[in-house]
């Protein structure tokens, strides 16, 4: 496993050579790393895996407001309260977290799948 495209990925950087400028805009990534070449979208359903980090960023988050909140008002907790600031983690999280999540999942990807510049659509699974 590649702990460095883990790494590169949590820091929004291109999981083969760490390159920085991957975004086009915030919800747009670029086809291709400006400095390696390397192909992000790898074949379609590719960021499917992105939304699965972010589910699991926002089941987490969820518990731990919500748990923390029954946990700092009990015994009386403030349900509408909660359920507002719950609501809103929900809502804003994904969108806040959505460049992100696609980066730590081309890292979780790249940390496990050989990458190669020049491997076109196809990726090599010789690990």
């Amino acid at each position: 496993m590649d702990a460095r495209a883990l790494a590169n990925g949590v820091r929004k950087r291109c999981p083969l050579c760490g390159g920085r400028d991957i975004f086009a805009s915030y919800f747009t990534i670029r086809e291709r790393c400006g400095s390696c070449e390397l192909q992000f979208a790898r074949e379609d359903g590719y960021w499917l895996g992105a939304m699965v980090v972010a589910m699991t960023l926002v089941v987490v988050a969820f518990a731990a407001v919500f748990l923390g909140g029954l946990a700092l008002t009990w015994p009386d907790p403030p349900w509408t309260g909660l359920l507002i600031v719950t609501a809103g983690v929900n809502l804003l999280l994904p969108i806040l977290a959505y460049p992100w999540c696609m980066t730590v999942w081309m890292g979780l990807h790249h940390a496990v799948v050989t990458s190669d510049r020049d491997e076109g659509t196809q990726p090599r699974y010789d690990r």
